[in-house]
């Protein structure tokens, strides 16, 4: 048995306790230490006996036995900061302590840091550094100067505030990652701190290694998008999305023109500037384009539709969520075009119809991910085919389409083997064929059944599928 390093012997009745304290520090003259930390190497000072009649509580089951449980000094480590060790669990190995760490986000490695100078050591590691999310945080001027110490090669910042960051913190942060930050993510962030535009004249300033920029929902302007077609710093975008920004039709054409030979990633959902002849410039000077959003784009038009499918021949994802011009028609041009697409998303088209599903059927056999949500035209009739032609499909979205039970029996038959996220969100169907698309997809992880009258009780669930999360609860 062991308290705070000292040793308990236990014998005949009487508990012995030999208390550790530190004998290399000065001490105050009211015999206090002045400081005490996690590596100090105690020494015995003092003996303190207890008798078992004066405890209350139930005596061991080890009584009359002498438990040596001391820490003797031969056993303290080093990590290789030189750092004393005098705790076991302080004791393990580097790569076992960071390979705990690296499951840890990065506010509790920062809380982490405080503990003591070994796991401050530790929490500091550059790998825990190497690609940083922070999520719902409010940003000071001294976290972005130690962040950019550790030289991140991505920082995502989520929901965060920036109501205390100033223009001369964030010009520190980009100068000290200026040779190792490839990505920056900046989404539905507040305050001027954190505005796009602030973020974007910086990238093209100071950083010549960003290849990913995002800026969604930030408020970036022209002002900003702008000076990522200006900068002096040799930079080469390969992602750009600018999803609700404020963006009108010569900034973004300036940006594609000068990063068309390394672009491969562009989102404008939401743009509602954006007009047809700016999207088919785009497409025309930028034909190796792979990934595509312009999804809730109110201008875009049949004859723009038309110019992507000729000219955008290596589409890998596509988004066209709520195009009210989009149509099973135009979709069919699209799909005999761009052979190569994996991902789809057709949300809230409404005159997208079965056909569509059919055509994906015919022409992208290998396709991975499809979002039909919101196309009340889809039947069973649509899903039948997908199930038989698609085999090979793990996310599919059927939310608010005439999808029923027949459609999802079909589904647990033949696109078993590979389908991992599954929504049927306000679909008429039955916990009996829900329980068996559970039982059949063993790879499924996530099913929704928001606004769905039968859903089948968690413990029912758990005994057909032990590991798929459904939402809402049961």
């Amino acid at each position: 048995m062991s308290l705070s390093g000292g040793t308990l012997q236990s014998c005949q009745g009487t508990t012995k306790y030999t208390k550790t304290l530190n004998s290399s520090k000065h001490t105050s003259p009211n015999g206090r230490g002045k400081h005490m930390d996690a590596h100090t190497i105690l020494q015995p000072t003092e003996t303190h006996t207890l008798h078992h009649h004066d405890d209350p509580l139930p005596r061991s089951p080890t009584e009359g036995v002498t438990v040596h449980a001391s820490l003797n000094n031969d056993r303290c480590q080093h990590s290789p900061a030189g750092v004393p060790v005098s705790d076991c669990w302080l004791c393990l190995p580097d790569e076992v302590w960071l390979s705990i760490l690296c499951l840890l986000p990065h506010g509790d490695l920062c809380r982490l840091m405080q503990v003591c100078r070994r796991l401050h050591t530790l929490a500091s590691d550059r790998m825990l550094w190497k690609d940083l999310r922070i999520e719902n945080s409010s940003l000071t001027d001294h976290w972005l100067l130690n962040v950019g110490r550790r030289r991140p090669h991505s920082l995502c910042l989520y929901s965060c505030s920036g109501l205390s960051v100033s223009t001369c913190g964030l010009e520190r942060f980009f100068s000290l990652c200026r040779n190792s930050l490839e990505e920056l993510k900046v989404t539905s962030c507040v305050g001027p701190g954190l505005h796009g535009d602030q973020m974007l004249s910086l990238i093209g300033q100071l950083c010549a290694y960003v290849t990913s920029v995002d800026v969604s929902w930030s408020g970036a302007t022209d002002r900003g998008v702008e000076t990522l077609s200006v900068c002096g710093t040799g930079l080469k975008l390969s992602s750009v999305v600018l999803n609700g920004c404020h963006v009108t039709d010569v900034p973004l054409k300036k940006v594609v023109m000068r990063h068309k030979e390394s672009l491969c990633r562009l989102e404008v959902f939401g743009c509602q500037f954006l007009t047809p002849a700016c999207l088919q410039a785009i497409f025309e000077m930028c034909p190796g384009l792979q990934h595509l959003n312009i999804g809730r784009v109110p201008k875009v038009n049949v004859h723009s539709l038309t110019v992507m499918a000729s000219q955008l021949k290596c589409l890998i994802s596509l988004n066209l969520t709520g195009l009210q011009v989009v149509n099973d028609a135009t979709v069919d041009t699209l799909l005999q075009n761009c052979v190569k697409l994996q991902n789809l998303t057709f949300s809230s088209c409404p005159e997208v119809t079965d056909l569509t599903l059919h055509n994906i059927c015919k022409y992208l056999p290998s396709i991975r991910s499809l979002n039909m949500s919101g196309c009340p035209a889809v039947t069973d009739a649509g899903v039948q085919s997908l199930a038989l032609g698609c085999r090979r499909l793990q996310q599919l979205d059927l939310s608010s389409t005439g999808t029923g039970n027949r459609g999802v029996s079909l589904l647990s038959s033949y696109c078993s083997g590979q389908l991992q996220i599954v929504k049927l969100n306000f679909c008429h169907i039955t916990s009996e064929k829900i329980l068996k698309l559970c039982r059949h997809c063993q790879r499924l992880k996530l099913l929704h059944l928001y606004g769905c009258a039968s859903v089948p009780t968690e413990e029912e669930i758990r005994e057909v599928n032990s590991t798929v999360r459904v939402y809402p609860l049961p």
